[in-house]
């Protein structure tokens, strides 16, 4: 006589195993309540897995340029509060210095103090750093471009020191020209001093300017396939140049104790230096606010298109809070069905069978 017969210790295995994985599954569900999202999103999304997937690299893409301009857009501001102040610099010096432009003055020597004060201030400002680079030395960001007005530790002469020593070089060893031949040698072989490249031993690259010269390439930046900025203002641009020298040709001499007939070529020449530095710095600031609108248009369209991708992969990937509630009461009751089997079968004994 044959008879079909069930061991209760395997129904039992079965039955904890079952419990298990019910267990698993209401923990994967529960995990889904509290994220919103599919535990297993390629599961739940099947074909349509790869559209998600693409959506994701898009969304980490666009999520990386917006990050990236919102740097560029803090060293453009810094690069912006720094070129507005050497404007002004630039524009107290030139007002100073217009008022004598016909014949010396008493008032000179505090012209020579002032010019020394905003010179200082104007290579302060091309020091100006933001994060970790510096920001007016181009592609070479690790160390400040500018020397300091009265010289550092390198061993070699200060810039002023060599604009004075240029001077006198120039006029036959004066301190300062004494006669217009002097002073139309001394602006000539200043000129040839702040030319980049310069001819002079000691020019203005790497005598006055350490950062990258005037050939390497500029700095740019992409911000997505097809928009690149170039943002890349160096302390040895030709208006900056022109700006200093105007500024150390004041510092480096007392133009009230010049001759009349030296005074008045070399003033002209500086204060003309002075000026045209400034309307190139001027216009390098107004390039940069274009630069710095064009990133806030930037910034915007990403911005929308994150927000876009963002609905999209939530509505790809989000978990219906009805439905997965539903699985879960669903499953609590499974597990409650199978808790009471199992605890049933293990109270069984030999006696029920009696």
């Amino acid at each position: 006589m044959l008879y079909n017969a069930v061991s209760t210790l395997g129904l039992s295995k079965r039955l904890q195993t079952a419990n298990t994985e019910l267990q698993l599954e209401r923990l994967r569900n529960n995990d889904e309540i509290a994220s919103g999202k599919h535990f297993d999103v390629a599961k739940a999304l099947g074909a349509r897995t790869g559209q998600a997937i693409a959506l994701r690299n898009l969304y980490d893409e666009t999520d990386q340029t917006l990050k990236s301009t919102a740097l560029l857009q803090g060293r453009l501001g810094t690069m912006d509060s720094a070129l507005t102040n050497i404007l002004s610099a630039g524009q107290d010096v030139l007002a100073a210095a217009s008022v004598g432009l016909g014949q010396p003055s008493p008032t000179g020597s505090s012209l020579q103090v002032r010019a020394r004060a905003m010179l200082e201030q104007v290579v302060g400002m091309l020091n100006a750093s933001s994060g970790n680079g510096y920001l007016f030395g181009g592609v070479e960001v690790k160390a400040a471009p500018m020397r300091a007005v009265q010289g550092d530790e390198s061993g070699l002469p200060s810039p002023i020191q060599i604009v004075q020593d240029t001077i006198a070089a120039a006029t036959g060893g004066t301190s300062s020209p004494q006669t217009p031949a002097e002073t139309a040698a001394a602006v000539a072989a200043l000129d040839g001093l702040f030319a980049a490249p310069s001819a002079a031993p000691l020019g203005f690259e790497g005598g006055f300017y350490l950062g990258a010269p005037s050939t390497a390439p500029r700095l740019s930046a992409r911000l997505d396939r097809s928009t690149e900025i170039p943002y890349g203002i160096q302390g040895n641009d030709p208006a900056m140049r022109d700006l200093l020298q105007g500024l150390y040709m004041l510092a480096s001499v007392d133009t009230s104790q010049l001759p009349l007939d030296a005074y008045k070529p070399y003033m002209e020449a500086a204060v003309a230096k002075v000026s045209g530095g400034i309307e190139g710095v001027r216009d390098a600031t107004a390039q940069l606010g274009i630069h710095r609108a064009q990133l806030d248009d930037i910034a915007a369209m990403n911005t929308t298109q994150l927000r876009i991708l963002n609905d999209q992969l939530d509505a790809m990937e989000s978990v219906d809070p009805a439905e997965a509630s539903l699985r879960m009461n669903q499953l609590e009751v499974q597990i409650e069905a199978t808790a009471a089997a199992t605890a049933r079968i293990a109270r069984m004994s030999l006696a029920n069978y009696l």
